[in-house]
């Protein structure tokens, strides 16, 4: 009986999920309605996120236990964080093979793309808060991050590339696809400030990276080479490489795999439905 309980409830929170992807993209939905049922699907599924809805503000709440996490657009942030806080933030580091590596207090973390900051989440569990560098174009997206990693985060609003200047943005939020390169669909484009990672280095007065983490939509390939020199510093590089780059959604996995061999990495780990993979640097001794 125990048993067809459990697969009875199973069978219902998965119903339940379906119709409210349905409503969610119904004109029949509002905010609060959406939340309202989510947590209601979640009370039924065992999962202790909550989502919340700040009217006033304008924004979306998920908390789970002392954890909380802000988001703009409902249905992205409830299909990210509809299992939990701690299972997205899970996921993302394990999609870039992170738990091949042997973190400490002391290491530095340079997470470009860092977008609502999900990966933060289970890096505290490794390394002290003011060591995570986020690095967030989107200005939006960048005051989502601000409110979700805390003060004591090292957190820049630059885009990466191979030059310091400007260049034109092109905003997908509610997709999380924004890029200097043109993607297929777009709302806005903006221009951003762009920094060589090099010279970010420099100003940060950083010697040693344990993990540069790089997610930017396509244009991966023009971060690693604003890195130049600096490259040796770092322990271990993790890159998003999948078919992501401009209106063809090229795939950059074979560009930047074949730059970091080149250039004394080696590949250790891949996730290969994303295309995400880690190298290790074999040059210098860490």
């Amino acid at each position: 009986i125990i048993q067809m309980y459990k697969y009875l409830k199973i069978l219902i929170s998965k119903f339940y999920l379906v119709l409210a992807r349905k409503f969610h993209n119904s004109n029949l939905s509002s905010n609060s309605s959406s939340i309202y049922l989510e947590n209601f699907i979640n009370y039924l599924r065992g999962i202790t996120v909550r989502f919340y809805y700040n009217k006033e503000n304008k924004f979306f709440l998920a908390i789970e236990g002392k954890n909380k996490l802000k988001f703009t657009n409902k249905i992205r942030g409830i299909e990210l964080y509809r299992n939990g806080i701690l299972k997205r933030a899970e996921f993302i580091f394990s999609s870039y093979c992170l738990g091949k590596i042997t973190f400490s207090d002391d290491d530095i973390i340079i997470d470009c793309g860092a977008n609502f900051g999900d990966l933060k989440f289970k890096l505290s569990n490794f390394i002290k808060s003011e060591n995570y560098i986020g690095i967030e174009p989107n200005p939006s997206d960048f005051e989502t991050l601000k409110f979700n990693t805390g003060n004591r985060t090292k957190l820049i609003n630059k885009a990466l590339g191979n030059i310091n200047g400007n260049l034109p943005f092109y905003l997908s939020t509610d997709e999380g696809d924004s890029s200097i390169i043109e993607p297929s669909q777009y709302t806005e484009i903006i221009n951003v400030p762009v920094i060589r990672l090099d010279k970010l280095i420099d100003e940060l007065n950083i010697d040693k990276i344990k993990l540069l983490k790089i997610e930017a939509e396509g244009y991966e390939p023009e971060v690693l080479e604003g890195l130049g020199d600096k490259m040796r510093i770092c322990q271990y590089i993790a890159v998003d490489g999948g078919y992501e780059r401009g209106v063809k959604l090229e795939q950059t996995l074979t560009t930047i795999t074949n730059h970091l061999l080149n250039n004394g990495f080696e590949m250790i780990d891949i996730y290969f439905p994303w295309c995400r993979a880690l190298f290790i640097n074999k040059k210098q001794n860490f």
